[in-house]
């Protein structure tokens, strides 16, 4: 199931936008970064933008790795606060964890932005 375009980061300004002013997150495999909607005129739902570079691996792992997230996110974005967005980078290894693993970690992410907003 694709993420529909609305709920997209695609353009390069857009990234570097919320790694430089978004609260950041390190888990083992992922790094988030969320930009809350105070910093911006806010539509309705959040959206996400996903990084995964060469050194996580090949083109397949790569692929799989965002196909992940973005299924994580749309079966979280309800965590999210409306009008964000989230920047996920993808780090070396993700692939030999467990998706249970992955998804806690991902929801946690989500629970601290939620509860930490500025």
């Amino acid at each position: 199931m694709a993420i529909p375009r609305d709920l997209r980061l695609k353009k390069n300004k857009d990234f570097q936008i919320v790694r430089k002013e978004g609260v950041r997150r390190v888990y083992p495999f992922f790094i988030t970064q969320l930009k809350s909607e105070s910093d911006r005129a806010c539509p309705s739902k959040p959206s996400l933008g996903v990084v995964a570079a060469r050194r996580v691996g090949n083109a397949v792992i790569r692929n799989r790795g965002k196909r992940i997230i973005r299924n994580l996110f749309l079966k979280h974005i309800d965590l999210l606060p409306a009008g964000s967005q989230l920047v996920v980078v993808l780090r070396v290894g993700f692939d030999k964890e467990t998706s249970a693993r992955l998804e806690k970690d991902f929801v946690n992410a989500c629970n601290w932005f939620n509860n930490n907003r500025k």
